[in-house]
Order: C-alpha cells, then sequence, then structure tokens
C-alpha cells in the first residue's frame, strides 16, 4: 500500500518531464525513503503506476544516485522478473548509469557500488535483453551496460560473448541496433 502523500503525488504525474521532475525534487528534498516504495511498485505489474514510478526512479537516478544506492539491492532482487516493456527500458537506462557511476566515476563513498552478485545478475539479464525479443532503446542500453561490465576483471568473458552476439545478430536488425552494435564494436 503507496502512503497517502505519494500516491496523491503519483497521480499529479503526467507523461511531461516537467511533472515527473517536480515528483523528484519533491521525493529527494522532503522523502527520501519514498524511493525504496517507488521500487516497489516498479516490479508490481498490475500497478497503476508502474510506467511513472519506473519513470521517476530513471530521473532519481540521473538526479542523485547515491540516493538510489541504498537501496538497490531491491531493484537486482526483481530484474529479472520484469516484463513491461516501457519499464524494461527504464530499468535498462538504470542499469547503464549504475554501471556509468560504478566504472567511470567512482564515488567517493561508493567506491564499489555494484557488488559481484549484482554485476552477475545485470550481466545475465542485459545478455537476455539482447538475445530475445526487445524493443531497440532496452537492448542499446544492454549493450552499453555490457561493454561497462567487460571492463571487470571477473567480465572477461563478457566481451567474447557480445562481440559474437552483435556480429550475428546486427545485419538482421533495426538501423538504431545497428548503429549502436557498431559503436560497440568499434
Amino acid at each position: 500500500m503507496l502512503p497517502k502523500d505519494l500516491e496523491e503525488k503519483l497521480r499529479e504525474v503526467d507523461s511531461s518531464q516537467v511533472k515527473r521532475r517536480e515528483m523528484v525534487s519533491w521525493i529527494l528534498r522532503n522523502k527520501p525513503h519514498y524511493v525504496r516504495e517507488m521500487l516497489q511498485w516498479t516490479f508490481n505489474e498490475e500497478s497503476e503506476f508502474l510506467v511513472k514510478s519506473c519513470r521517476i526512479l530513471e530521473d532519481i537516478c540521473e538526479r542523485r544516485p547515491e540516493a538510489f544506492f541504498k537501496y538497490m539491492y531491491l531493484f537486482f532482487e526483481q530484474l529479472p522478473s520484469i516484463n513491461n516493456d516501457i519499464a524494461l527500458r527504464s530499468c535498462a537506462n538504470i542499469c547503464k548509469m549504475l554501471c556509468y557511476n560504478h566504472y567511470i566515476l567512482k564515488y567517493k563513498y561508493f567506491r564499489n557500488i555494484l557488488n559481484k552478485n549484482q554485476r552477475k545478475v545485470m550481466a545475465a539479464c542485459c545478455f537476455d535483453w539482447l538475445i530475445t525479443d526487445q524493443k531497440v532503446a532496452c537492448q542499446a542500453q544492454a549493450m552499453d551496460c555490457l561493454l561497462y561490465l567487460g571492463k571487470d576483471k571477473t567480465g572477461a568473458w563478457i566481451y567474447p560473448e557480445l562481440i559474437a552476439i552483435l556480429n550475428r545478430d546486427a545485419p538482421n536488425k533495426s538501423p538504431g541496433y545497428q548503429a549502436r552494435a557498431r559503436k560497440v564494436l568499434k
């Protein structure tokens, strides 16, 4: 059950970026513990707030990722079970941002943002998204995640697998997929 004030705020949010940004600001300023509530609704397939909560979490992760790090374990527990296309796109983008924060930014207080198990779950999900029939936006984010995850000592196996999949599938896919595959294969 959602707290009443969060539910009211979510009902006000529409597809505009302005409303989502207002919601993100409200959560981060007043109720940072609501990030946990948003995560629970992200993985509830019957939720009327599924798409809104995914997009808002994506914006939270972009604006203040450290607010997301605290509850990240919930994200990785449920990540393999997500089915909704829009939610999947947002989750793939969150994965990409987490990889970027882990491998490129290396936050002072969160040096090892992703633990070994979380990286393993992410790699498995990204490969699943690449080899199953998903939207190109999700697959492009998965390619980027795998590119980051392959930088790890424990992820040395990722590059050969990724290259094989991209070389096999890219000629038969959309121009967007092909463009991202070319970028990754460089």
